[in-house]
């Protein structure tokens, strides 16, 4: 019987191998800054815990007793292009953040995602939709004061940021703060 020995120890090397390249990718940028840390600090420790994971997958699928392949590991044809796409939608947001900015790319992504996915109802597809775009971006751009890429269809926004600009100006009294 064959057992799930050698995917993992594929996926644990296929991990160690993208953990080298994003620390490689990583020391290009400032560790530590005068603030703090830079932007090259997480990236920097976050491939240092995948590699350490992977080296500790791959150890532990090949010292130890490991399950067998399920009857299902090998999916249907449907399962493939399925996973295809999700690839290709993946490609297509990274080649498009620049192109049409944070929001519409992730407002396009993420519905797109979800019905590849399948079995999401609806009003799942919006709040993930709505708290992956508008959401996150007010929260970066307002609160944490990350640049997030804008597009040249952000026009469409406008109404929402001049909402947000209208909160922003409302006195501490008001809202209840000292």
């Amino acid at each position: 019987m064959e057992t799930m020995k050698r995917p993992y120890q594929i996926l644990a090397i296929f991990l160690l191998l993208v953990s080298c390249f994003v620390m490689r990718e990583s020391l290009e940028l400032k560790y530590y800054t005068e603030l703090g840390p830079g932007p090259g600090f997480f990236p920097i420790w976050l491939s240092v815990l995948m590699a350490v994971l992977a080296v500790v997958l791959f150890a532990k699928v090949t010292f130890r007793q490991v399950e067998p392949i399920p009857e299902d590991f090998f999916q249907t044809r449907s399962g493939y292009l399925r996973a295809l796409a999700i690839c290709l939608a993946w490609i297509w947001a990274t080649l498009m953040l620049e192109r049409l900015g944070y929001r519409l790319t992730v407002m396009i992504f993420f519905p797109f995602l979800l019905l590849t996915l399948g079995r999401v109802r609806w009003f799942v597809i919006v709040l993930f939709t709505v708290l992956g775009s508008l959401a996150v971006h007010i929260i970066f751009t307002k609160l944490l004061a990350v640049v997030l890429p804008d597009g040249p269809f952000d026009f469409i926004f406008e109404p929402l940021d001049s909402l947000f600009q209208s909160l922003d100006s409302v006195p501490g009294e008001v809202l209840g703060e000292d």
